[in-house]
C-alpha cells in the first residue's frame, strides 16, 4: 500500500482501521508499522545531523536550576531551625525575666525607703509629698 492509497481508504472509510473493509486492514497496518518506523528512523538521523553545544545546553540548564533556587533569606539558617527557634526562645525568655526583674528592684526601693522610714518612726503623709522625720524624743507609741 502507498501513501496515496492509504489516504484515499482513509478519507473513504475513516481513520479508524479496524473500521475498514477486511481485505484493507492488514495492508494498512502494516503501511502504519513501516511510516512509524520511517519516521523515527528520520527523526533519529535529524537528530544526528544537527550540530549541537552540548556546553550551551548546560548552561541552559544550570541558569533554570538557578532561577528555580531559593535566594538566601536575611535571617541565617541557624535562627530558622528548630534548634535556633528553640534557643532564640530560651534566649529572649531570659532577657525578659532579667528585665523584668530589674524594672521591679527600681520599683521596689522607693516603698523600701518608706518602710525604712516607718521603722525609723518618720511621719509619711497621705499624699505622698516627702517624708517628715520624726522626733526622736517623742516616744510615739505603735
Amino acid at each position: 500500500m502507498t501513501r496515496e492509497e492509504f489516504d484515499k481508504n482513509r478519507r473513504r472509510f475513516g481513520d479508524d482501521i479496524d473500521a475498514w473493509p477486511a481485505p484493507l486492514r492488514e495492508p494498512a497496518r502494516a503501511f502504519m508499522a513501516r511510516e512509524s518506523d520511517d519516521a523515527l528512523d528520520r527523526l533519529v538521523r535529524q537528530a544526528a545531523l544537527v550540530e549541537g553545544d552540548d556546553g550551551a545546553l548546560a548552561r541552559k540548564v544550570m541558569a533554570r536550576i538557578d532561577r528555580r533556587a531559593p535566594r538566601p533569606s536575611l535571617l541565617p539558617r541557624f535562627l530558622v531551625a528548630p534548634t535556633g527557634l528553640a534557643a532564640s526562645a530560651a534566649a529572649l525568655l531570659i532577657t525578659a525575666t532579667i528585665a523584668g526583674y530589674q524594672v521591679a528592684r527600681l520599683q521596689d526601693q522607693s516603698q523600701d525607703s518608706e518602710l525604712l522610714a516607718l521603722a525609723a518612726g518618720a511621719r509619711l503623709p497621705d499624699d505622698g509629698g516627702p517624708a517628715i522625720a520624726g522626733d526622736a524624743g517623742e516616744g510615739d507609741a505603735l
